[in-house]
């Protein structure tokens, strides 16, 4: 299975997760917070599910890739190193490593970047200090 399906898999699970543990009483204000009879707009959606999407985001993230597993696979793969993202371009090292990552795991690059980000295992850097030792100019 793909990693962006087994992670819509996860989000859609840590939604359920999330709402079990809600009480009974605010379980009954999420069902009836939408009124069939009126028309939302879009800010109005938004605003009211930003903070569910964050969490089943954060939930589902974790259920795939555990921290201690995320430890792991950066031993194993990164030689417990942070990697470095110049705006969302890697060195072939990094990259590699990413990828390799993102196998054992498997999960997206992007879904992989953002855990990696969360728990520090990744640094940002500007675009413009990017340089890969392996490119050849002419």
């Amino acid at each position: 299975m793909c990693g962006k399906r087994r992670f819509t898999l996860a989000h859609e699970c840590a939604h359920q997760i999330l709402f079990q543990m809600e009480s009974e009483e605010s379980q009954q204000k999420c069902r009836e917070s939408y009124s069939e009879r009126r028309s939302y707009s879009l800010r109005d959606l938004k605003s009211r599910e930003d903070w569910n999407e964050w969490q089943a985001n954060a939930l589902g993230a974790a259920l795939l890739m555990p921290q201690a597993e995320i430890k792991r696979a950066m031993w194993l793969f990164a030689q417990c190193r942070t990697l470095i993202s110049y705006e969302g371009r890697f060195s072939y090292a990094d990259k590699l490593a990413l990828s390799l990552l993102c196998q054992a795991l498997g999960v997206s690059k992007s879904a992989a970047v953002i855990r990696l980000r969360q728990l520090g295992y990744l640094e940002e850097r500007p675009y413009a200090e990017f340089v890969d030792p392996l490119e050849v100019w002419a």
